[in-house]
């Protein structure tokens, strides 16, 4: 099950953070657990908002793939 360390939502200064577990659903992240430093599971005391966050956070720190540009040609080195 994939993880990410994301800032922990309760956190009002952003200096925390929490490791999420997720998996993906459809085209986007299910939250599994959102894990302290304590290894405490907060997920259950988010409101929707701070899981909407973690989701964001998670999304955004996907990699991107190469942008396709019409008519250009891919080099390919040896």
């Amino acid at each position: 099950m994939p993880t990410h360390r994301c800032l922990d939502p309760q956190d009002p200064y952003a200096e925390r953070e929490v490791r999420v577990a997720f998996e993906w659903s459809a085209d986007h992240p299910r939250l599994i657990a959102a894990l302290d430093d304590h290894e405490a599971d907060i997920l259950p005391d988010l409101v929707e908002a701070q899981r909407d966050d973690l989701r964001r956070e998670i999304v955004a720190a996907l990699p991107l793939p190469e942008p396709c540009i019409p008519g250009r040609t891919e080099i390919r080195l040896p």
